[in-house]
């Protein structure tokens, strides 16, 4: 139940009718917003240690073995493309940044799992 529904309850009855039992149950059901707030601390925070789980994890954030090299006119070794291991990267940023969201529900109850919310993006 929700603080608006509460409110249109009490001031669409007649005053006699709720008991204290009556409104602290009204009192109680009422659900309560997220009181806690993101704020620029906790993203500077999240993001330098994101920063630094890539210095300190270089050889895991590119894929090293998919690295492709060529020979140039010189006879020199070029390196012309190294991928990125992105399933590496999102570990290191759902590690980060995970703890800042709350789980998101479908209407028939079902938790919204990461995958399907980042279709959203």
């Amino acid at each position: 139940m929700k603080k608006q529904d509460v409110l249109n309850r009490v001031l669409n009855s007649e005053s006699s009718i709720f008991s204290k039992e009556d409104v602290v149950r009204l009192i109680e059901g009422i659900e309560v917003g997220s009181s806690r707030k993101i704020t620029t601390y906790d993203i500077g925070r999240a993001i330098e240690k994101t920063i630094e789980w890539f210095e300190n994890n270089e050889r895991d954030v590119f894929d090293l073995d998919s690295a492709e090299f060529e020979i140039s006119y010189n006879n020199q070794l070029e390196c012309t493309n190294v991928p990125l291991n992105i399933e590496e990267i999102r570990d290191a940023l759902e590690n980060n940044f995970m703890d800042f969201g709350e789980d998101a529900f479908e209407e028939d109850g079902e938790e919204v799992g990461v995958e399907e919310n980042e279709n959203e993006l």
